[in-house]
């Protein structure tokens, strides 16, 4: 994610929003979704290979839950801050 994505604008936009998602959870989340397929061409025999690559999948779902509740509380926190704005000019 670059330096720009990552830090919140003074007046942030839809675009910057959808970047964010997209950079973050969403990357984190194709990530998990291709080492899940990748998971499942193991043969079956290599179980401890089976048991590391299970438990960086855990690892990687963790990540991507928590980016996406990042996400989400941004999200809140903007959506609040116009609510307030918006309640102040009427």
């Amino acid at each position: 994610m670059s330096p720009e994505t990552s830090r919140r604008p003074d007046s942030p936009t839809s675009d910057w929003l959808a970047e964010r998602l997209r950079e973050g959870p969403l990357r984190t989340l194709l990530s998990l979704h291709v080492r899940a397929g990748m998971l499942g061409a193991l043969p079956e025999a290599e179980g401890d290979e089976r048991l590391q690559k299970l438990a960086e999948l855990l690892q990687l779902a963790r990540m991507a839950m928590a980016q996406f509740q990042g996400f989400i509380d941004e999200l809140q926190s903007l959506i609040d801050e116009l609510a307030a704005v918006k309640r102040e000019v009427q």
